[in-house]
């Protein structure tokens, strides 16, 4: 497994967002030529991708500016309007993925007995 993707695992571990439930997205992240790490959105939950899944957008950065946007020191969408990240496909799962792509506490709920 490569280092962005062992990273990118790690930070999107246990990542929930509410709002989406009921969606399945995929959304590739290109961080360099040889560098490109699928992430899914299940039912709310962030995590990679099993291989061959079929992707709704590509976001194209360096591993340096997503770190930047998942620190929360930059925007998603302001860095797509700079240039900084390029995007591919439909624009409004990118802006889905900007909840995984934030700062917060945004773990899932806990199983329910």
């Amino acid at each position: 497994m490569s280092h962005a993707k062992e990273l990118i695992k790690a930070l999107t571990a246990g990542r929930y967002d509410a709002r989406l439930r009921g969606t399945r997205k995929v959304c590739a992240v290109q961080l360099t030529d040889d560098e490109r790490v699928v992430v899914e959105l299940a039912d709310g939950s962030f995590g990679i991708a099993p291989e061959g899944a079929s992707e709704d957008c590509q976001l194209s950065c360096s591993l340096d500016d997503f770190l930047r946007i998942f620190r929360g020191e930059q925007n998603l969408i302001t860095a797509i309007m700079q240039g900084r990240v390029g995007v591919r496909g439909d624009l409004g799962v990118a802006q889905m993925f900007q909840s995984v792509f934030s700062p917060g506490d945004h773990q899932a709920p806990e199983a329910t007995r």
